[in-house]
């Protein structure tokens, strides 16, 4: 089954490549991932793995694996996730092609109308689902100059002492729990980008709370009780884990 084409703005492409199987759109990427997120292109084997499942395959996840095209060529991914207990969408990774980045799409640079666009994903998928409409989007920011760049996109930083769970290889025969054990820590930031239809709605500690959980326990799948897991939830001010 070839990817679905999820959006059209004259020469730009969507494609969703959850549960297809167009290998070469696929590999289009993967490569891209690999090129930006070098540091990351162990995890390429898994993604590959994931990309052939069905976006539902895990219970209160829909997933979504998107590679843009300008004219016909490979320009961006956008992955994310939308977690219906959370209620709220996850940006796993966005990446552009530097030629690409000034290209507009219905009067907006590229980098915009895909962040924009994720949020819309995510909206949709919580409709579609009956379920209440999401917060936002949380994102995993690497750089504090990354972290500038995105206020321009309406994201804010969170008040958090955030990091990254970053995965060994993964070893033939090695159990979870041993890789769990070599997982290493990345001080990074968490942004939120909210749902407009939401009027402002302020952003309290314990949904900031609920952001971390989502990412560190729903998405890497941390024990709760993981002690990076409850430092991250310290961190946040007069915010008591646990309660």
């Amino acid at each position: 089954m070839t990817a679905r084409l999820v959006r059209e703005e004259g020469e730009i492409k969507i494609w969703e490549l959850i549960g297809s199987n167009d290998e070469a759109r696929l590999e289009a990427m993967l490569d891209l991932y690999a090129r930006f997120f070098s540091q990351y292109a162990h995890y390429i084997p898994r993604m590959r793995r994931r990309a052939a499942l069905h976006a539902e395959h895990r219970p209160g996840h829909v997933v979504h694996y998107w590679l843009v095209e300008v004219d016909g060529k490979p320009a961006a991914i956008r992955m994310f996730r939308y977690l219906r207990t959370r209620q709220c969408g996850l940006a796993i990774a966005l990446a552009i092609d530097p030629v690409y980045r000034d290209v507009l799409v219905a009067g907006k640079r590229l980098p915009i109308y895909l962040v924009e666009a994720c949020l819309a994903q995510v909206i949709a998928d919580a409709e579609r689902l009956g379920d209440p409409p999401p917060l936002g989007m949380v994102n995993e920011v690497e750089f504090p100059r990354l972290m500038d760049r995105y206020k321009q996109y309406g994201i804010m930083k969170l008040p958090v002492k955030y990091a990254e769970p970053v995965f060994p290889p993964r070893q033939d025969g090695g159990s979870s729990a041993q890789e769990l054990e070599l997982v290493t820590f990345l001080p990074i930031c968490l942004g939120f980008l909210p749902n407009p239809a939401l009027n402002g709605q302020a952003v309290s500690n314990e949904k900031v709370a609920n952001f971390a959980l989502a990412f560190l326990v729903d998405h890497y799948g941390l024990p709760v009780d993981h002690p990076q897991v409850r430092a991250v939830l310290d961190s946040i001010p007069e915010f008591i884990a646990g309660e």
